[in-house]
């Protein structure tokens, strides 16, 4: 899944829609959403004498992938929490405690307003620009008719 995750990155990164630096993600602020609501992850994190510094070590313990920042066919500004899974179980599973209330609680601490689980196969990974426009402006567009938390399959 590291390797899913780096290529959405990337591919976020040369669209421009990759929110992990707004001003208001900052490595204090994910560091307290952490202690308050995931104490037990952040004692096995301080345990693991892992970098509570590094944001990329905040974003893996809170279990996102990505945060990008998209525009709905209105213009308005989406903030979208994506993770990426390549099997089917795990993604239902992570979509259902993103609907609980500590997921509700997590989306509403980052101003993450969807998130979606994108459910792909390496080897079913959109490879261009172009592929990920379309699909995740399809998305947005589509999503007032969806919950703010869905799965979604590649």
């Amino acid at each position: 899944m590291l390797g899913l995750r780096l290529r959405f990155r990337a591919i976020a990164s040369q669209l421009r829609v990759l929110n992990f630096n707004a001003k208001d993600l900052t490595e204090e602020y994910l560091l307290t959403v952490i202690k308050q609501l995931y104490p037990k992850k952040f004692d096995r994190a301080v345990k693991m004498r892992s970098d509570l510094t590094d944001s990329a070590t905040l974003w893996e313990i809170l279990g996102i992938d990505a945060v990008i920042l998209l525009e709905d066919n209105e213009g308005k500004s989406i903030r979208v929490g994506v993770s990426l899974l390549d099997k089917e179980k795990n993604a239902r599973n992570l979509v259902f405690s993103l609907k609980s209330q500590e997921g509700s609680l997590l989306r509403e601490a980052l101003n993450i307003e969807q998130y979606w689980v994108f459910l792909v196969k390496w080897k079913d990974f959109p490879q261009t620009k172009e592929e990920w426009i379309d699909i995740l402006y399809r998305e947005i567009d589509e999503s007032p008719n969806y919950s703010s938390c869905r799965l979604i399959i590649l």
